[in-house]
This record gives C-alpha cells, structure tokens and sequence, in this order.
C-alpha cells in the first residue's frame, strides 16, 4: 500500500507585479522596470521590480529617486491594481479548482495543501502547479514544498526565482541546520543581533537556548516562535477562508514631513490591501515620551482609494495634534471594516 503524506506547497509568482507589467508590454522584456507607488510626480517608492531591475541594485522599498539615479534606464511604470488582481483570480481559481484545499495568502502567494509518497512525486505535483500558473496567467511562479508553512516557504525563497524545491519530512532537520538565520521566516536583523548579542550566530548556536531563555528576551509569543522556528515546527494549518480584520502600517518621523509620511504609509497600507475595501481608518500617534493617542474615523462607504487614506489619515493627524502639539516619534496608519474582493473570496471562485 502506498504511504501518501500530506505536504504544503508554496505558490510565489515571481516579482508579480513588475511580472504582470511585462505580459502587458512585451516590449520591456530583458529591461529594469520598476513598479512604483507614486505619491508625487517622480516621488515615490519602489513596491515591485524585475530580476534585471534587481540585479543593478534596485530594491523594494526604495525611494524612486535613489533607484532612476542608480539606474538611468530604469523603466517606473505606476501600479495597476485591477490588472494585477485579475491575473491573481484566474490563478487562484485554477488552483483551488484542481487541488481544493488552497489557502490565497495574498495578491502573489497562496499555500496548497498536496499528497506525496515521495520526493519524485511531490516534484511532480509542483512542476504541475508550475505549468497550471503559466498557462492560465502566462506568470511564472517559484514554488516551495514542505512538510509545514514554515519549510515551504524556506524551500520557496531558496530557489527564486522560477524554481521549484521539495525538502521532505526527513530531510527537514538537516536543511534548517544548514541554513543562515535570516532564512527563517520572520526573524529579521534585530533579532538576528539580538541574537548575537546571546552568542548565537548559527541555526546551531541558537537551539542551545531553552525556551525560556528565548521568552526573556523576546517575549512569550515570539520567544516560542523562534524556538519551533529553529527546530521547523509549524502547526499552521491551511485557512480556505482567510480573513484578516484589520492592516496597519508604522514608520519613525525622525526629520521627515508628518503628512510626507502618511502619504507614504497609505502607498504602502494601500499595496497591502491588495484591491481590498475599507470603511475605517485609524491614525496612531506615539509621542517622545512614548505616549499613544489614536483616532479614527468609519467613512460613510466602502473605500478602496489610496487619496482617501491620504486625507483621512492626514485629518485625523491634525485634529490629534490640534488637542496635544507635543513632538512625535512614530505615526501608525490602520484600516479596519474591510471587505473581501476578487482573488481572496474562496466562494467567489466556487459558485
């Protein structure tokens, strides 16, 4: 009898929206482009860019300016959400129609659930899941297979892009041991640091640490994670009907202009909704001292526009600091009441 065993994929379609731009205009095939969220003619930042873009130096999250500098004949194209969430439903469809149990994590990733008795069988099955993407959407997309999330999306963002890797169960141990920490999901640079502050520099160096040790100096919640992180246990399971409650961004003032920033925050909050309505808005204000005063407002109709964050968001700074005009630190963007659209619906694809 064969021993099928349940495995989870995952789907990344490569630098999707500079991707999409050149399905769009062939033309710009085998030249940098960039797709930018424009807050200002010329000012912005970058939000997507393609393997050539990437390979001359331009990042995600860089300021237009800097990258056209570094890069003369960078190509900024400006975001095109509808587009973009087009081609995201017709994958997503024809995922969930052929492998069921598909949890769409967001406009460019989704995590199937599969079965494989073995490693041949599990290339198989993503190499079809390959073929399925680039023939409904014409997207090539990496994909990653792991007994869990967590090995998925390692397995993913090791073989970038248009890659496929399966790490199997028995395998998972050694590769996690043989990976840099900052392959781990969710453990950044100052983790990393802190990290190295305790003496631990390897994935080795840092399961000699007992989860109580992590907990002090991480906290509980993320303590645990770095602790099964280290060791691949992840006992997330696939949601099909993923829904999230709210989307909020951060960012230091530091010498920057109050309502620069929050034109920036509601570029970036706006790429993270990914085409989602939103009826409330909500600015968080963390003053010097440390102190937070938040406000928020529920519009009258679902909104799905980047200028109405902008000027809600910027209102709701002035009459905050109208009341207390005390120097700030930080200022949070935040979105509630939102509604699914399009690709994250699982009934949309169903019915």
């Amino acid at each position: 009898m064969i021993n099928h065993r349940k495995l989870i994929a995952l789907v990344d379609m490569d630098y999707f929206f500079a991707q999409c731009e050149e399905l769009k205009r062939p033309e710009l095939k085998g030249r940098p482009v960039a797709v930018c969220m424009f807050t200002a003619p010329e000012r912005g930042a970058i939000s997507s860019a393609n393997y050539v873009a990437r390979e001359l130096g331009v990042k995600v999250g860089m300021p237009v300016s800097i990258a056209k500098q570094q890069v003369n004949e960078l190509v900024t194209l400006p975001v095109d959400m509808s587009y973009y969430s087009s081609l995201s439903f017709k994958i997503m469809g024809a995922l969930i129609a052929k492998y069921k149990k598909v949890e769409v994590a967001s406009i460019d990733e989704a995590y199937v659930e599969i079965n494989a008795s073995n490693n041949k069988d599990a290339v198989g099955i993503g190499s079809a899941i390959k073929d399925l993407v680039l023939k409904e959407s014409g997207i090539i997309c990496t994909v990653g297979i792991g007994q869990n999330k967590l090995i998925a999306k390692m397995a993913c963002d090791s073989i970038k892009p248009n890659g496929l890797r399966v790490v199997m169960p028995e395998e998972s141990a050694e590769f996690i041991e043989k990976s840099s920490l900052n392959a781990i999901p969710y453990i950044g640079n100052k983790t990393i640091e802190r990290l190295g502050i305790l003496g631990c520099y390897t994935v080795n160096d840092a399961k000699k640490l007992t989860v109580e040790q992590l907990e002090k100096e991480f906290g509980n919640k993320k303590g645990i994670f770095i602790y099964n992180a280290l060791r691949g246990i992840d006992d997330r399971a696939i949601q099909t009907n993923r829904v999230r409650k709210e989307y909020e961004r951060f960012a230091t003032l530091g010498n920057n202009d109050p309502f620069n920033l929050i034109d920036e925050l509601s570029a970036s909050l706006f790429l993270r909704l990914s085409g989602m309505k939103f009826q409330e808005i909500g600015i968080i204000v963390i003053y010097e001292d440390m102190s937070v005063r938040t406000k928020a407002i529920t519009l009258k109709f679902l909104a799905s526009s980047v200028d109405v964050l902008k000027a809600e968001g910027k209102q709701l700074f002035r009459e905050i600091q109208a009341v207390d005009g005390r120097k700030v630190r930080r200022i949070g963007l935040r979105v509630s009441k939102l509604k699914q659209t399009n690709y994250l619906s699982l009934s949309d694809y169903t019915n």
